[in-house]
């Protein structure tokens, strides 16, 4: 079988006819065509064409999920028999939820498809040599990173009279660039069609970052009033929507348990996740059970508004889906954070003295619950004096308490911008975020 739609509908017919009680099946095709680069060379290219199809099985209140990539009508039917096998030994699922019943209405999403992403060829190339010019001609000496471009279709069908296709394509640059062993800044670029991407830009800024970085002095421990770009923003925003999935918060890894209704954060952060969004990485129509996808606000001012949910989880919360599955753990389509007032001068204009933080990777939690994590900030790291960036720091440690991060935010910029890259470590697809000015930050200095 080589349509999509076919190998869902197979699937699901053939589920039914073994045995099972409901059944959902996702099946995916994506074409990527990825450009690595290292030491201003580009060193690999590389395409994959995979199509794999994704399994909710339901059999005597039980649910099980898998992955196949065989998929003949024989290497279906087995992998079907093995769930119903195993359906045999396992409990009944705690919060057991029925799939919903459709059919539904979808509505058409702007701007996730472009003709020219998925018939990219040798121009990747072409796109990766400018990111490098500009960086180099911006004052960088060395640089690395990844074009990723990918043509994705999706196919869902249910037991419920759910039958659903979508496509989309995203591009993905991320330059880093070195002006000597410990100087380095990063810039990206993203987006679902190549009119979001600018190649330029963000080695510009790269390059640019990293000749700022030249001449570093050693940082000291203590406690800052920081400016956190939109790159080392979204990381905190990615961390923050993986911990909104109510699968997340049932087993306690989130710093957002018991705190619904609750004021958790500045009264200045506002953020929602829209699967509506036109042109957003993350857009769906529906979600993996077939439910309609739409808005949900997570933080309005400051207080916890909703966790984000699937069936079963918001069957044990006695709540609805937020049509945000995942079969396994609801997450975020596009995280938006409202932006503030001021421009990106006058915010940092207002911070007297501080840092400027352009990245913030490697971020590890000691405590899930409380917040508690450390992170690596790089890639452009500043002293702000009197509003302006004076010099570059070094050796610095990000130690600090997630929650107390959110309700220390004293402004955001007027502009928000939609970010993705490889640190944004719990996978959101995309934030769109401004810069966050923050008070009261800790940071350490790593001991040997």
């Amino acid at each position: 079988m080589t349509a999509i739609e076919d190998v869902s509908s197979f699937i699901v017919d053939t589920g039914l006819k073994l045995g099972a009680d409901e059944i959902a099946a996702m099946t995916v095709r994506g074409i990527s065509k990825q450009v690595r680069f290292a030491n201003s060379e580009i060193t690999v290219t590389q395409t994959w064409d995979e199509t794999s199809a994704g399994i909710l099985l339901k059999k005597d209140r039980r649910a099980l999920v898998a992955s196949v990539t065989d998929l003949s009508k024989e290497g279906l039917r087995k992998a079907l028999r093995d769930l119903l096998h195993t359906a045999r030994v396992m409990k009944p699922h705690e919060s057991y939820a029925p799939l919903p019943e459709g059919p539904f209405k979808y509505q058409p999403i702007e701007g996730l498809y472009d003709k020219r992403v998925s018939q990219l060829g040798d121009e990747a190339v072409d796109y990766v040599e400018a990111a490098i010019n500009s960086a180099l001609a911006s004052g960088g000496k060395r640089t690395a990173g990844t074009l990723l471009a990918k043509n994705t279709e999706y196919s869902l069908v249910t037991s419920k009279n759910v039958e659903a296709t979508h496509r989309k394509t995203a591009v993905n640059l991320a330059v880093r660039c070195l002006a000597n062993g410990e100087s380095s800044g990063m810039g990206v670029a993203c987006g679902t069609n190549l009119g979001d991407l600018n190649p330029e830009e963000a080695g510009e800024e790269a390059g640019r970052l990293a000749k700022m970085s030249l001449n570093p002095v050693a940082g000291k421990s203590g406690r800052y009033n920081v400016v956190l770009s939109r790159i080392a923003s979204a990381v905190i925003f990615d961390i923050m929507a993986g911990m909104d999935s109510a699968f997340y918060v049932d087993y306690g890894r989130s710093s957002l348990v018991d705190r619904l209704g609750e004021r958790m954060a500045s009264e200045k952060l506002s953020i929602c996740d829209d699967a509506q969004v036109k042109g957003g990485m993350g857009s769906t129509p529906f979600d993996d059970e077939g439910y309609p996808t739409g808005k949900t606000s997570i933080v309005e001012k400051g207080v916890l508004r909703s966790y984000l949910h699937n069936s079963f989880t918001a069957k044990k919360y006695q709540t609805r889906s937020t049509a945000n599955a995942g079969w396994i753990d609801p997450h975020a389509w596009n995280i938006i954070v409202e932006g503030g007032e001021p421009s990106e001068e006058e915010l940092l204009g207002e911070v007297k003295a501080g840092l400027y933080v352009n990245n913030i990777t490697y971020v590890r939690f000691q405590d899930y619950r409380q917040g508690d994590f450390s992170a690596v900030v790089r890639d452009g790291v500043f002293a702000i004096e009197k509003g302006e960036i004076t010099k570059a720091v070094k050796g610095l440690r990000l130690s600090e308490n997630l929650i107390h991060v959110l309700q220390n935010i004293t402004a955001l910029s007027r502009d928000a911008r939609q970010i993705s890259h490889w640190w944004m470590e719990w996978d959101t697809p995309s934030v769109k975020t401004p810069l966050l000015s923050l008070r009261d930050i800790g940071f350490t200095v790593p001991t040997k």
